[in-house]
């Protein structure tokens, strides 16, 4: 007997040869006749015996209650709890969190965004780099000074660019980190221009004396310890002062070497044999006293240190 001829037997609505058959299933099968007899029970409890229940006088109330609470329109006072869930002493601890968080924070983000300057300044000597190998490239040495002006200061060097067709965006020009990066450049061979172009945040390298004495330019190379370009150093009235680049605040300076790699440096050694890249060995700003010595001088001072 399957569920549904269980359920009609329990309602008594077989007749005829199927109740006769299920009679008998149930009378040889007492398992059967249990669970028949629970299934009636059950069904039974089910009918209607015509009984009505009265509704307490307490829920009425409170139903009535509920409806007229939901009905009101409720503010934001509504959700305040009536009593503060917190002491004095807990806001004190979490306004010290915060304050301990906010300490953390501010000075994380300032080296964040010192990073990103200072690699805005090292994308900006690499353009300028490949500017300056492209110019050696064709006329085998990097710029240099115009012979018949022993006066011409080391800026110069980005106007030889310039007239070559090597140096298009004169924002290169401008370390990103000391503020005064315009936005766009001067129109070119306007006097803006090559004033910008002359009053420049980077040092050049402005050659060396051969053995005879007399200066000349640096020849061109490929070398990973021949500096170029660095952002040039603190300077008053032709004297270069004592620390770090001010482009960075004191904390460093970019260096572009003739192979095209830039470092970081933290100081103004940039290797064993040259312990100052902002002099030469004579402790001056000019040309270096042999092929081996390098001084990065800042844009407005003369080639020459005469």
């Amino acid at each position: 007997m399957n569920a549904s001829d269980q359920l009609d037997y329990v309602l008594g609505q077989l007749e005829g040869p199927t109740r006769e058959q299920a009679d008998a299933e149930v009378a040889a099968d007492p398992r059967l006749a249990e669970v028949l007899d629970r299934l009636g029970r059950a069904v039974h409890q089910l009918l209607d015996d015509g009984e009505t229940i009265k509704v307490p006088d307490h829920l009425l109330v409170r139903t009535r209650a509920f409806v007229d609470e939901r009905r009101r329109r409720r503010t934001i006072l509504d959700f305040v709890p009536t009593t503060v869930p917190f002491r004095w002493a807990d806001i004190a601890v979490a306004a010290s969190i915060f304050l301990a968080g906010l300490l953390t924070l501010v000075p994380a983000m300032q080296r964040s965004k010192d990073r990103m300057a200072q690699a805005g300044c090292g994308f900006n000597l690499r353009q300028l780099g490949i500017s300056l190998a492209q110019y050696a490239g064709l006329h085998h040495q990097y710029p240099y000074g115009p012979t018949d002006q022993p006066n011409a200061v080391a800026g110069t060097y980005a106007v030889t660019l310039q007239h070559s067709g090597l140096l298009q965006d004169l924002t290169t020009l401008d370390c990103p980190c000391n503020g005064r990066c315009e936005q766009a450049a001067p129109k070119p061979h306007s006097p803006e221009s090559y004033r910008r172009m002359l009053d420049n945040d980077y040092a050049y390298h402005v050659g060396y004396r051969n053995r005879s004495g007399r200066p000349g330019p640096v020849l061109a190379s490929h070398s990973a310890h021949v500096p170029l370009l660095a952002d040039q150093p603190a300077h008053e009235g032709g004297v270069i002062l004592e620390g770090n680049s001010p482009n960075h605040g004191g904390r460093g300076q970019n260096v572009l070497f003739s192979d095209g790699h830039i470092t970081w440096h933290t100081t103004r050694q940039v290797s064993p044999l040259d312990l100052d890249i902002f002099l030469n060995d004579d402790q001056r700003p000019g040309p270096g006293v042999d092929a081996d010595d390098a001084a990065l001088i800042p844009s407005l001072f003369p080639y020459t240190d005469r």
